[in-house]
């Protein structure tokens, strides 16, 4: 791979460094092309159109490649370098490029940095993203690549529903299940079992990777039962010894939990460490993980969407041993 030794817009004459003639003048288009407004995407597209070639016999113009030319402070001039651009122009680059930055009010130190749980898409399942734009009312937003979900949420009231989700287990220790079946299949499950569709769903299937796949599954799975009680009593000796938090804990979240569901609503679930899933309703708050007869029992307490999301959750995870024994002969059949 061809590298530069010195910075592009100059060269070697006479064993000391000077302007390159072609090269220069590239450099002195892109400031003002910079200055004019165009992005660095469309700076260098045009600067690949018309075959300006970085390295000798190669273009691959960037914007990482053009952001470190605007920065580089060697083409006002210093001892080694001789000037190709006034001081003006680089500095009205530096405030153009500063006002760009849609990152520049981030505390990376702040809480939701230390997020150390994968934040779930309520539609799909699939990990969501968080992103940042300083220019806009709404600077955080949560974004789904599988499904393009966008939930706008502020990271205040994001950290605020997990610690309300904690706070609710906390003064609610009794909605802690240890069944041997959990009702919710951990994330791990979730997502192999997903991997598996998609992989039966290709048009060319790979045998040998499906079925390491599917015994990895079916492994995880029956190893989760027999540990499910354990899991639980941890969970609930740790929130004993726990009082009320008033801001975000992280590490006890990361203690307890395995994941993190934001909904439309903006609310959040958390999918436990044994696998049970825990949602802090507005109305107070509802455990969405009984069972069928306990949510045919208790529907007089509860509206009939959230009876309903509690059979689809216990449904969930009565068909979780089936699954295991089907993705077996699948495997057989391979």
């Amino acid at each position: 791979m061809k590298t530069r030794n010195i910075p592009f817009g100059y060269r070697m004459e006479n064993g000391k460094i000077g302007l390159h003639p072609t090269e220069s003048q590239a450099v002195q288009a892109i400031f003002s092309d910079y200055l004019d407004g165009q992005s660095l995407l469309k700076i260098a597209q045009s600067l690949n159109e018309r075959q300006v070639e970085y390295l000798s016999g190669t273009t691959g113009w960037n914007k990482a490649r053009l952001k470190r030319i605007i920065e580089d402070k060697r083409y006002i001039g210093s001892d080694s370098y001789p000037p190709i651009i006034e001081q003006i122009v680089y500095d009205k680059a530096q405030a153009i490029r500063a006002s760009r930055n849609t990152q520049k009010s981030l505390d990376r130190t702040a809480d939701i940095f230390k997020l150390q749980l994968p934040v779930l898409c309520e539609k799909c399942g699939e990990p969501m993203q968080r992103k940042h734009d300083s220019r806009t009312t709404y600077q955080e937003k949560w974004v789904c690549k599988s499904c393009d979900e966008v939930i706008k949420i502020s990271d205040d009231a994001f950290l605020s529903a997990i610690t309300e989700c904690i706070n609710y287990l906390i003064a609610k220790p009794n909605i802690l299940r240890g069944d041997p079946t959990p009702t919710e299949p951990p994330v791990e499950v979730i997502r192999l079992k997903n991997e598996i569709g998609r992989m039966l769903d290709s048009p060319a299937i790979e045998k040998e990777p499906l079925k390491n796949r599917i015994f990895e599954y079916a492994s995880l799975v029956y190893e989760t039962l027999d540990t499910t009680q354990r899991i639980t009593e941890m969970i609930r000796a740790t929130l004993q010894r726990t009082r009320s938090l008033s801001c975000y804990d992280g590490e006890l979240t990361a203690k307890i939990a395995a994941a993190i569901t934001l909904h439309a609503d903006k609310a959040v679930s958390l999918t436990l460490k044994n696998g049970q899933r825990i949602r802090k309703e507005k109305n107070d708050a509802t455990d969405s993980t009984h069972t069928a007869k306990e949510s045919t029992h208790h529907c007089s307490d509860y509206t009939a969407g959230e009876c309903a999301q509690h059979t689809k959750h216990y449904q969930t995870g009565s068909r979780l041993l089936p699954s295991v024994h089907q993705a077996g002969r699948t495997a057989q059949q391979l």
